[in-house]
């Protein structure tokens, strides 16, 4: 007797345990979908008005860097433009060639942000467990300082595209083509030099991950 009962107490608890195991599944599937559908909305919101995708998934300072960039390029090229300066080439190449080069890098960089939010929602929720995100967080930039920094130098400088002062002009015509090879050498030493900075620290964490396997 006591044999058939604990015979039909382990039955009903390898049931139990199996019907929580499938609502489990079913719940890691539905949020596969709803972060499918999440980052589909993301790279459309994107693609139609740079910074909405961003917005969207909750990088308000992104999304609005984005469009405050592409406003700012705007100005410039308006301003250029409408003051009949001789024409200084390199730095109209430039303007325009950011425009795209926004545009792209949002919809990249906002892929990105969505699958950096499906696999940190998934590896919490989903009881997937994996030690390191492959993904770079996208929300360590919302606490940096550089997002105010920018918009007080880009509101002066389209503070300035407005009102058309004449120095701005005769520096432009004099000194135009120096600053825009200035600024390329700038960014291109700041970018190399970041760029063997992150190798650096990479070499050093897998010699440090081969130290302790050797350990």
């Amino acid at each position: 007797m006591h044999s058939v009962e604990h015979s039909g107490g382990s039955k009903e608890e390898t049931a139990k345990r199996n019907r929580m195991r499938g609502e489990k599944k079913a719940a890691v599937r539905t949020r596969r979908l709803f972060s499918r559908k999440r980052k589909f909305t993301a790279g459309f919101l994107a693609a139609v008005c740079p910074g909405l995708g961003h917005i969207y998934l909750g990088l308000y300072r992104k999304g609005i860097a984005f469009i405050f960039t592409l406003l700012l390029d705007a100005s410039a090229l308006l301003y250029f433009s409408s003051i009949g300066m001789q024409i200084n080439v390199p730095l109209l190449i430039l303007l325009a060639l950011v425009i795209p080069v926004t545009y792209f890098y949002n919809v990249y960089d906002v892929l990105q942000s969505a699958d950096y939010v499906i696999y940190y929602r998934v590896g919490t929720h989903g009881q997937e467990e994996r030690q390191v995100s492959p993904y770079r967080n996208p929300f360590a930039v919302e606490r940096s300082a550089l997002f105010g920094i920018m918009l007080v130098a880009g509101g002066a400088l389209m503070f300035l595209f407005y009102q058309k002062p004449r120095w701005l002009r005769y520096y432009m015509e004099d000194y135009g083509k120096i600053t825009v090879a200035a600024v390329l050498i700038i960014v291109g030493l700041w970018a190399g030099g970041r760029e063997i900075w992150l190798l650096r620290k990479q070499r050093g964490s897998k010699s440090r991950e081969r130290e302790k396997g050797g350990v």
